[in-house]
């Protein structure tokens, strides 16, 4: 594995409205690293991949996307490097967008486009949408697909842009639990690919830990728990310090669930 980082975290805090939302925060990814971002709602998972991102500025500390760093570049530029799938990106694609078209617009991170896409392009989207398993929705529009169609769209999106770093903000919410599985098999396959990203999955479901990740980041009321590598920090004793509650962690054919003792 490569020791170089892609991403990198330093010192960072948030403040809104007098509230420390985020408080010291250092975190660095390495090329061939992949994570998954733990902890429960409001503990600021959402804040910090905005600061990644660069839709919000930390208030104190440092953001680095390879050898550059937020406030000292042109963020919009950087931001190519770093793909973020949410749900919240959903309700700005219009309803009439083809697929195809969607996915292309990737390549220069821009939604709904005002031109067609050059032939190359749509050549290069529709093997993405082949790869995800949903060539079937190569002539079909954005308003009429499935929540978890939309989710396996809004992925090879992602992946048409090349991105060095690929953040899923809560990608099976919405889910029923088939589509969920399929939508993490997929992910699993995406992570063998020898030019994948590394992937950095946000979630508080421990059961959406896949086995290729390798690293575990666990936030709680804006500060860092425990980090490091999942073999090491993600255990019963550390997830009930997270949860605030008595659980236990069990593992099968390398996917987790956890139980909460009451």
């Amino acid at each position: 594995m490569a020791s170089s980082s892609i991403l990198r975290v330093q010192n960072a805090c948030f403040v809104r409205g007098g509230r420390r939302i985020l408080d010291d925060i250092s975190w660095s990814v390495a090329q061939g690293q992949h994570w998954c971002v733990l902890g429960p709602n409001g503990c600021g998972k959402t804040s910090l991949i905005n600061l990644i991102t660069g839709y919000e500025p930390a208030t104190d500390g440092e953001v680095q996307i390879g050898e550059e760093t937020f406030g000292n570049s042109d963020w919009r530029e950087v931001r190519r490097r770093v793909g973020l799938v949410t749900n919240t990106l959903t309700t700005y694609i219009e309803p009439g967008e083809p697929v195809l078209h969607v996915i292309a617009s990737g390549r220069d991170a821009k939604l709904n486009l005002w031109q067609p896409p050059s032939s190359t392009l749509k050549k290069q989207a529709a093997g993405l949408l082949a790869a995800a398993g949903c060539e079937y929705l190569k002539k079909s529009l954005w308003g009429v697909l499935s929540q978890g169609e939309k989710q396996k769209i809004l992925i090879c999106r992602a992946l048409m842009a090349r991105f060095e770093v690929l953040i899923l903000d809560e990608p099976c919410a919405g889910l029923d639990p088939v589509a969920r599985e399929q939508f993490l098999a997929w992910m699993s396959e995406i992570s063998t690919w020898p030019e994948s990203p590394s992937l950095v999955m946000v979630t508080h479901h421990v059961e959406e830990i896949l086995p290729c990740v390798s690293h575990i980041f666990m936030l709680r009321g804006g500060r860092v728990l425990i980090q490091g590598e999942k073999k090491s920090v993600l255990n019963s004793a550390t997830l009930s310090t997270l949860y605030g509650a008595t659980v236990k962690l069990s593992q099968k054919a390398g996917r987790y669930a956890l139980t909460v003792t009451v």
